[in-house]
């Protein structure tokens, strides 16, 4: 088997690294942006066929660290074409952010299984990404946990027929900042944000999930991923993160996967699937686990959670737009430009102002995006 990881370095990218490693599997393509250091510790691990970075400055340094052991080369150009050559079996998809539509949409045209950790690309194309999946002969696996939660599920239940599905019930930790209301939320720091209860993620889905952002981008993810509406995807809290997601059925039976939270049992899932790996990984004492429990959100303290149902609904370029408008608002939250609880009202206000196309092509996301980010960035300055 042959694989390839795009975004390598981040969070879910070295974790992956991780599992191929584990497995033994032979390693195509490693990419990173600017982190060579990192990239060249992975290509001493797993002896990558090529190694991609961003930039010429970051390709030269690369080449120097590993002795020109390795080919590297640099660009978005570059890259997409390598995916394109590409005789991978499976492509392991963890750029962060929109930067990872075009990768993504490379990958889904190369015919290999797409093993997505993107979620912004999904949400923004992922209508564009299915259909290059079904003309190239690909299928898509998530790699998040809810949703490679779900796509168990429905495996589980033989849910070839959406209409079969009565609803999807994502789980949600909740957050650093759960049971805290607006009052409290406005003490909120950057460093308190990106204090994670569960799990070690990257610094922009951490506040994402503080916000319950990262919940409302899952429920247009699990729209795009198994054509289901919005009405039937219910998000409730669940503080112990075992129960990762669940599917109800027309006739009431309800499916759900549970494990110890560990991304790497979601990328060895998509690696290996329709298999299972025998490795030896954490395993549920269900005596210690006690109890599980669950709690409806608080879409008031919370808002944005309500703003993603209200973007997939509005449908077109919105949920594009949506991402970002929190990216820009993020940033500046981190940044010390604005507060927590502006992060709300600049995704909002942006909303408002923003125009919806019908995203029926990459040059009309990205015109939306651009827009988006320009409006938000206006928003962001009469803040300060």
């Amino acid at each position: 088997m042959t694989v390839s990881i795009l975004g390598s370095t981040g969070s879910v990218g070295t974790q992956a690294v991780c599992v191929a490693g584990e497995l033994g599997v032979k390693v195509r393509i490693l990419s990173a942006n600017q982190s060579w250091q990192k990239l060249a510790h992975q290509a001493e691990l797993l002896h990558p066929q090529v190694l991609a970075v961003g930039d010429a400055l970051s390709a030269a340094e690369l080449t120097r660290e590993t002795r020109g052991r390795f080919p590297v080369i640099y660009g978005d150009d570059a890259l997409e074409q390598a995916i394109k050559e590409s005789s991978d079996d499976v492509i392991i998809h963890s750029v962060s952010g929109l930067a990872g539509m075009r990768t993504a949409l490379a990958a889904a045209r190369s015919g290999a299984r797409l093993a997505m950790a993107n979620k912004e690309a999904i949400i923004a194309a992922g209508e564009l990404i299915k259909c290059e999946l079904e003309r190239a002969g690909g299928m898509l696996i998530p790699v998040d946990s809810e949703h490679s939660a779900i796509f168990q599920c429905l495996g589980c239940g033989g849910a070839e027929d959406p209409e079969t599905v009565s609803r999807i019930i994502l789980t949600a930790s909740g957050g650093p900042f759960f049971g805290w209301d607006r009052s409290m939320l406005r003490t909120v720091t950057p460093a308190m944000a990106l204090t994670h209860p569960t799990w070690q993620m990257g610094r922009k889905i951490t506040v994402d999930s503080a916000t319950l952002m990262n919940k409302g981008f899952e429920v247009i993810e699990a729209c795009r991923l198994f054509d289901v509406a919005p009405d039937r995807i219910e998000v409730i809290v669940h503080r112990q993160s075992i129960v990762h997601s669940m599917v109800e059925y027309i006739d009431g039976s309800v499916i759900a996967q549970l494990a110890v939270p560990d991304m790497r049992s979601c990328i060895r899932y998509a690696i290996t699937y329709p298999h299972r790996a025998n490795v030896q990984s954490g395993h549920l004492d269900f005596v210690k686990v006690a109890s599980l429990t669950f709690e409806s959100p608080d879409f008031d303290t919370f808002p944005l959670l309500r703003l993603a149902y209200d973007a997939i609904r509005e449908g077109g370029t919105a949920p594009a737009a949506l991402i970002a408008a929190d990216e820009e608002a993020v940033d500046a939250f981190l940044s010390g430009m604005i507060g927590f609880c502006d992060i709300e009202g600049v995704v909002r206000e942006t909303m408002n102002r923003v125009r919806t196309l019908r995203a029926d092509s990459t040059n009309e996301i990205n015109e939306s995006v651009a827009e988006s980010r320009r409006v938000a960035g206006h928003i962001i300055d009469k803040m300060k």
